[in-house]
This record gives C-alpha cells, structure tokens and sequence, in this order.
C-alpha cells in the first residue's frame, strides 16, 4: 500500500509543469502587473488552454534566473520563444505559432532613416541583455554610440527627450509602451527594418522532457484558436 501511495506521489510530482513568465521585461508578451496579476499575449494563450482541464504552475522569475531554471533537466517547463533566438527558447517549439513580429526603428518624428548607415556615428538605445541579431556585427565594429538602458520605457524616455536617434525593438512592444507611457504616437516614427530583423514567429516553447502526448493536446487546442480567431482576438487587445 505504501509503495503505491508513493507511486502516485512521484507520478503527480513528475507530471507538474512550470510556466515560466519572464519578469518585467516580455511586455506586452508576457505581463505581470504589481498586483501580481498575470496577463499578456503568451499567458492568455496559457489561460485558454488551461481552461481545457490542463494545469500549469507560474513561475515569474526575472529572465536570467528563468533561463537558469529552464536548463535544469529534471524541471518540466512551457514557455514562449523562437526559432530566430539562440539557446533553450528555440529547440522545441509549437507547430503552431502564436504570432509574427515585426521589427522598427523608433525616432522622434523629425529623424530620418532610409538605410543602416545613416545611423552609423549616432547614437542608437539598446536595452542591456537582450539580442540584437541583425545589428550585432555594426555593434561590434562600433558603428553606433550606444546607450545601454534595462527596460523599454527607458529606452523610449531617451527616445522621446533626443538623447539617442533610434531604438530597434518589436512594432507590437513600441505601439504597447507608448500607449502605457500616455506619450502620443505622432511624435514618433516607425521605421520598419525587416531587411535588417527578419520577421520571425513566436510559438510555445517547451522543455525537451515534456509530456509527449500533452503536448499533442496543446498542439491540437492552438490548431483551434487560430482557426475560430482567439488566437488574433488575444494579439489584436494588446
């Protein structure tokens, strides 16, 4: 009786699942509120398929001790990420992608921008830690001053006071910010720069040790919210 009652233990202990909620800097993909409520893009989706009696235990973490938890291989995880990034948040991904991203060019409305090397001599804001796939190797020549700041309303604040020239970021976090910030979009252009990001997919991530067949399941509820247009009503109230 005791080995059995054991048994059910580790069982339930084996099928806990962490979703993994980057903290303070994944708006609006991920958002937690001071009030410790848990919405954004991702976690919508997460609450939609936990809806479908599927159960998640959220983790906010800031995002280097999340990427610390995620390589532990006894921890079973479900996350968001990309094919387009290095590292854990690109290896086992939905077939079903959330959304496209698109990236800009953020500048006060008077600068102009038709090409990269406009930029080269400026100054440019770039939040510390992140990746900046297409502009690493003008970074590393040294083509740009950059201003280092740790999330995106600082880089906005430089931004919209003329400290910098530019900020390279997604289209859906600028148009988020700025309507948080309350600081009018006509002050500002977007200068679309798919030739130097690429547009890229977000899916769900998942940890290489996930349950096969749940994730089949997740699959099969993502496959349904694009085609009844949740999926688009989620990104669309952001």
């Amino acid at each position: 009786y005791f080995i059995i009652l054991l048994a059910s233990f580790s069982s339930i202990a084996d099928n806990k699942i962490t979703y993994f909620i980057a903290d303070k800097s994944s708006s609006p993909i991920q958002i937690s509120t001071k009030s410790s409520e848990q919405v954004g893009i991702v976690t919508d989706v997460i609450n939609a398929i936990e809806k479908q009696n599927i159960q998640f235990s959220h983790s906010i973490l800031p995002f280097k001790r999340m990427m610390k938890y995620m390589k532990n291989p006894k921890v079973k995880w479900i996350t968001y990420g990309s094919a387009a990034w290095p590292g854990l948040q690109s290896l086992s991904l939905s077939k079903t992608p959330i959304m496209t991203v698109k990236h800009s060019f953020l500048t006060l409305k008077p600068n102009k921008y038709n090409k990269i090397s406009d930029l080269f001599g400026k100054s440019l804001v770039l939040i510390r830690g992140f990746n900046y796939p297409g502009l690493a190797a003008y970074i590393e020549q040294d083509k740009f001053d950059i201003i280092y700041v740790k999330d995106h309303e600082a880089a906005i604040k430089v931004i919209a006071m003329g400290r910098a020239v530019a900020f390279p970021e997604m289209n859906i976090r600028l148009n988020y910010h700025l309507k948080n910030m309350k600081l009018p979009r006509d002050n500002f252009n977007f200068h679309y720069i798919g030739n130097i990001i690429a547009d890229y997919d977000i899916n769900l991530c998942f940890s290489l040790n996930f349950p096969e067949l749940l994730k089949v399941k997740i699959e099969g509820i993502l496959v349904e919210m694009k085609s009844d247009g949740r999926l688009e009503n989620i990104i669309n109230a952001y």
